[in-house]
């Protein structure tokens, strides 16, 4: 900034020009809300996102395996039962409920991680306990549940954080 009478550079917030001592107008600055530069406002969004995608992981990853598993244990598609149909060695022989007991179980997970991005990215006021509920039972998944897991608890666990998502947070 410099002064409009003698072209001194000043300060943005200097009153008056320290060489010709004439009133310098302050800059107007637009000041953002108090909320804007907090660490859980910087990354409810990307939870909310990362936890739908978490979904749609989750639910891509055993869709594969049943494919896999079912082309495997099967009779892979050959007419007459040429497959594992009947062979007694196969762990999951005797276990038809298996399978849809883990898709089942899937499911439900996947529908949980998707109603937590959905209630993260509207900033609903019940979002922030259920993604710690969330992140709590997705902590002992390999790699991307484990990383997403710690990445929710490192924004949202601490008490500091409930105070901001309360400001956020809308009713």
């Amino acid at each position: 900034m410099y002064c409009s009478a003698c072209g001194q550079p000043m300060d943005p917030y200097q009153p008056i020009c320290p060489r010709c001592g004439r009133q310098v107008m302050p800059i107007a600055t637009a000041t953002p809300p108090p909320w804007i530069w907090t660490r859980v406002h910087r990354h409810v969004h990307t939870l909310g996102i990362l936890w739908i995608a978490y979904a749609g992981w989750t639910l891509l990853h055993w869709f594969v395996a049943v494919g896999i598993l079912s082309g495997m244990f099967h009779d892979w598609g050959f007419p007459f039962g040429h497959g594992f149909d009947g062979f007694y060695g196969f762990p999951f022989a005797h276990m038809a409920w298996f399978i849809p007991l883990v898709t089942t179980i899937l499911l439900a997970r996947a529908i949980l991680c998707v109603v937590t991005g959905i209630a993260l990215l509207h900033r609903a006021s019940w979002a922030r306990p259920l993604a710690l509920v969330t992140a709590f039972l997705t902590l002992i998944r390999p790699f991307s549940g484990t990383a997403l897991a710690i990445y929710t608890l490192w924004v949202l666990l601490p008490s500091a954080s409930g105070q901001e998502y309360d400001q956020i947070a809308t009713s």
